[in-house]
């Protein structure tokens, strides 16, 4: 949906106060509409920078937000405390206000919510795995999977089975980048939360570039250095780098 403003927008929804609308929202004098699954019943105690005392309400489909005509007197701030139930990220929360640091303007601690993975919905992490390296005579090749859920980075630098290729990546202004990629083969599992007999499993190599990719090089926000993409079945780490090298845009 293309973005039209107050003056573009038909006269039925000017009379809602309507001033916006995109793909994602209407937004209003009121307050916003938007276009979206949910479920949640918040109070706010104040938005994003805005002292308005602010309730949200969403069933299944489309979420309302609406201002109330009362300030709150805490200072702005990004993240004022809320206070009701909502599910998102399959995860059930009740939002209970929590203790608001006025010197930063955000709520602190872990009293803000109280939350409950879903249950059938909700995945469980099971644990990270690397390929070993093994060597056999003068030649190393990939071994067995390890664990590693709390050393992965210095595992990957000394024990894990590596492979380095050269990674070519054209910018827009047609400058070519060429960059060497170390790579290691990884994997995460997860199951169902009280389905452990659903499970999911994601194979990926893990890249380290050389220098930076991608169009923020030598900026302040920086480019890539680093990322992971996902393998395909009985594919190679070569194979795999040389399709990201196809595909991705960084």
């Amino acid at each position: 949906m293309k973005e039209l403003f107050r003056n573009e927008l038909p006269f039925w929804l000017r009379m809602l106060g309507i001033w916006r609308q995109n793909k994602d929202s209407w937004d209003a004098k009121w307050g916003y509409f938007a276009l979206r699954w949910g479920f949640r019943f918040v109070l706010h105690r104040g938005g994003y920078f805005d002292q308005r005392w602010a309730v949200t309400f969403a069933l299944i489909w489309g979420v309302f937000h609406f201002y109330l005509p009362w300030r709150t007197r805490l200072v702005e701030g990004c993240n004022t405390p809320q206070y009701g139930i909502a599910i998102h990220n399959n995860t059930f929360w009740i939002y209970t206000g929590g203790k608001y640091d006025e010197s930063i303007g955000q709520c602190t601690g872990n009293d803000q919510w109280i939350t409950w993975d879903l249950p059938f919905f909700s995945w469980v992490f099971d644990g990270h795995w690397i390929r070993e390296k093994r060597q056999i005579g003068e030649f190393i090749q990939s071994g067995d999977w390890r664990r590693v859920d709390h050393d992965a980075y210095l595992y990957r630098q000394d024990l894990a089975y590596t492979e380095t290729h050269p990674y070519t990546y054209v910018l827009k202004s047609g400058e070519v980048q060429n960059r060497t990629a170390t790579c290691t083969i990884e994997k995460r599992n997860w199951h169902r939360k009280w389905f452990p007999f659903l499970t999911r499993t994601k194979q990926v190599i893990d890249i380290t570039f050389d220098d930076e990719v991608g169009e923020r090089s030598g900026s302040w926000k920086g480019g890539c250095i680093g990322c992971s993409y996902e393998m395909q079945e009985g594919e190679t780490i070569k194979a795999c780098l040389s399709r990201m090298e196809k595909e991705r845009k960084f």
